[in-house]
């Protein structure tokens, strides 16, 4: 025969709460942090005059007006605005939010939802990165053939290292919210790990009959009483 553990229980079950939030934590502080960001040098653009991007889950920032100088000279165009902006606010908002919420569901479906929804957010950011490069890919290949720099080849900017374009060198990186992103997946996925069904530990119970032998003093009701509660103190 079989029990749970129960000190072992309420530690898991206060673990995953501590990893759901964090991980809230985490992915509100995300809102206000770049996920990503470009550095560009050359020659007359070296150490702090550096050309930046900068994309947070809601703008991009940086030195937007003197790339989009540059870029007149090349025939490509930098857009103000993505469409992930429109989204990806709300999906690291919601999983901070669900990711709360599941830590007070019953624990027959808590450890599912605290896999579904780092899960969905993963394949969020996924879905926007890969639409930053194909954006990105469009930025270098559909240029203005009339422009002065036209024999520039195309080129696709690096979604995350570095690359040589034209006589740029381009590096591209997570910024700190995206890293803080992704730790807050992987804390949600903690949490689901914590709330994860143990196996109980085996007891052996005795019969009453084999305690009334070993202690010959006890009366077959008491022995009857300790079978029915293991953890009960014969007297």
């Amino acid at each position: 025969m079989s029990k749970p553990a129960p000190n072992c229980c309420r530690a898991s079950k206060w673990l995953a709460v501590v990893f759901g939030v964090l991980a809230a934590g985490l992915l509100l502080a995300s809102l206000k942090l770049p996920l990503w960001q470009m550095r560009m040098e050359a020659p007359q653009y070296r150490d702090e005059e550096a050309l930046n991007v900068i994309v947070y889950p809601q703008a991009m920032r940086g030195d937007l007006q003197e790339l989009a100088l540059l870029n007149q000279y090349i025939g490509v165009h930098v857009p103000e605005t993505l469409p992930q902006f429109q989204w990806l606010p709300m999906a690291l908002f919601a999983a901070a939010g669900l990711g709360i919420g599941a830590l007070f569901l019953p624990a027959v479906v808590r450890r599912y939802a605290l896999i579904a929804i780092p899960a969905a957010l993963s394949l969020s950011l996924i879905a926007a990165a890969a639409q930053a490069h194909f954006q990105m890919r469009d930025i270098g290949h559909k240029r203005d053939a009339k422009v002065a720099l036209a024999g520039v080849d195309n080129f696709t900017p690096p979604l995350l290292g570095t690359r040589k374009i034209a006589q740029f060198e381009v590096s591209s990186r997570l910024g700190l919210g995206g890293l803080l992103a992704g730790a807050a997946i992987a804390l949600q996925f903690g949490a689901a790990w914590a709330s994860r069904r143990r196996k109980a530990k085996p007891v052996s119970i005795r019969s009453a009959d084999s305690l009334v032998r070993e202690f010959p003093g006890v009366s077959k009701i008491c022995a009857d009483k300790a079978v029915r509660a293991p953890n009960s103190t014969l007297s």
